[in-house]
């Protein structure tokens, strides 16, 4: 009864038509006293064929609307189109062309949330296998009895840091606002990074020298002192009994030391995902994420990061500001 109501309301100006032709075919008559006998007949004709036009018409209508609600129960994808009934009318067919469009457009947009989830989760596993370390080394302390408090503050701290990085990471991935460009002073920031390093320049016995400083960038101070923490974290890693140099000018922020190095052919790959080079994978210091990190938040503050290093001999960062504020989309 529902679709026989339906059906009759979609063609309600047809029907409604057929009276008003009828209608005024009877008026015509009627006003020059015609005989009704031929009009009655004529009647009769066209009901016939109205009845059998109404009887398929309702009968397609019927399939069509029961293939509709089919479809409606299902999830419907690009591939489910294929049972669509026929387009019988340019508006039908327009509309099917509409929904081909939306449903293409929200498979891509599903594979790319997939690719990201999959990526996130990726990222995860990396970061879990970098906080095992300090981890362990807290845990097994502790089950050795010897309780060395500088020794427990500091894995503690490792382990901060990498929450915090993970922190990090959720928020540039999941809040594409989280900016705030300022004018900065160098010389305040670079102190700030410094000082919260302080025991690890103490304990690993690692000289400090900070050149011209004096300074201002624009950029992000929370994202700034991110890409440094991880730079000189980086820095008093993989350096035993060296220097750790820290200078700017021209808008270009330099920090050198005089570690380990890094292997020419590691070079090219340092800020990708997941990478470690030979020297994250022989001393189990690193996830990949850090420096990868460190250029994604580089590139939305417009800068730029450039590493030199050369084994046995140090390591130089560079990181170029940008001279205004960069466009942030």
């Amino acid at each position: 009864m529902r679709r026989l109501k339906a059906f009759l309301f979609e063609r309600r100006v047809l029907y409604g038509m057929y009276v008003v032709f009828w209608g005024l075919i009877y008026l015509t008559t009627f006003l020059h006293d015609a005989s009704f006998v031929p009009i009655w007949d004529s009647l009769l004709f066209t009901l016939f064929v109205l009845a059998v036009y109404s009887i398929v018409s309702f009968y397609r209508f019927s399939r069509k609307q029961q293939q509709l609600e089919l479809l409606a129960t299902k999830d419907l994808q690009v591939s489910n189109l294929l049972f669509l009934p026929k387009a019988e009318t340019l508006a039908e067919e327009t509309y099917q062309q509409t929904l081909q469009v939306v449903l293409e457009k929200k498979n891509q947009q599903q594979e790319e949330l997939q690719q990201k989830q999959k990526a996130m989760m990726d990222d995860f596993g990396l970061w879990l296998h970098q906080i095992k370390t300090p981890v362990a080394a807290l845990d097994l302390v502790i089950q050795s009895g010897q309780l060395d408090p500088r020794t427990m503050k500091n894995e503690v701290f490792k382990i901060n840091e990498y929450l915090q990085m993970i922190l990090n990471y959720m928020r540039q991935h999941l809040d594409q606002t989280d900016f705030v460009f300022q004018q900065l002073s160098i010389e305040a920031i670079v102190k700030t990074v410094v000082k919260k390093y302080a025991t690890f320049f103490s304990q690993k016995n690692l000289s400090l020298q900070l050149q011209q400083l004096e300074g201002t960038v624009y950029s992000d101070q929370k994202w700034l002192i991110f890409i440094l923490e991880q730079v000189i974290f980086n820095g008093i890693k993989y350096t035993e009994n060296g220097t750790i140099t820290i200078s700017f000018m021209k808008n270009q922020l330099t920090i050198q030391d005089t570690g380990i190095g890094i292997r020419s052919e590691d070079l090219p790959r340092v800020f990708e995902k997941g990478y470690t080079g030979i020297n994250g994978r022989e001393q189990q210091r690193a996830s990949g994420l850090g420096l990868y990190l460190s250029q994604q938040a580089a590139e939305k503050l417009g800068c730029r990061i450039l590493i030199d290093s050369e084994v046995n001999r140090g390591t130089t960062v560079t990181i170029i500001f940008p001279e205004e504020i960069p466009a942030f989309e």
